[in-house]
Parts: C-alpha cells; sequence; structure tokens
C-alpha cells in the first residue's frame, strides 16, 4: 500500500514560502494544558523546531497565550520503491 508524501510544514507555520522538501520527522507539541500540535518538518528545519512548534501553538490557539511545554520527535521512515527492470 503506497504512502503519503508529506511535505515540510515550515512555510504552512511561519509564513514564508512552502519549503518544497518532504517531511524527515512528525512534532507532536503540547502545551501545560495538555493542547496539542501535530506538524512534519524536514531535515533542515528540524533544528527549529521549539521555536516553529511555538508558532504553530500560537496560531492554533490565539487568544489562550499557551507556551509549548514538550515536544516529542519522531523520524519518518522514507520507503523508497524501486521499480524492477523487465527481462
Amino acid at each position: 500500500m503506497p504512502r503519503t508524501v508529506v511535505l515540510c510544514g515550515f512555510g504552512l507555520v511561519t509564513g514564508h514560502e512552502q519549503c518544497p522538501q518532504l517531511a524527515a520527522y512528525r512534532i507532536e507539541a503540547r502545551t501545560a494544558d495538555n493542547k496539542r500540535v501535530v506538524l512534519h518538518l524536514c531535515s533542515d528545519h528540524i533544528h527549529r523546531a521549539w521555536h516553529i512548534a511555538q508558532n504553530a501553538v500560537d496560531k492554533k490557539f490565539p487568544d489562550h497565550h499557551a507556551r509549548v511545554r514538550s515536544i516529542h520527535l519522531h523520524q519518518m521512515q522514507q520507503k523508497v520503491q524501486t521499480a524492477e527492470a523487465a527481462s
């Protein structure tokens, strides 16, 4: 069964131009009052995961002034299917 291709969500959260890279990580961020956001980031943007997660929380819950308390990084498996050459 083919998997869905997920692109990096950096541009969606920050308002910058869309990142064309495939997501390599799934980030789950939680606040102290258990509000949760999930986003996907590529290897180029993973070093900014905490900051990007806070931006996502601010956008999703604008009236709560919630701060990110923890983030969980889940590395996504990139399976590349190769076509077998016909003999």
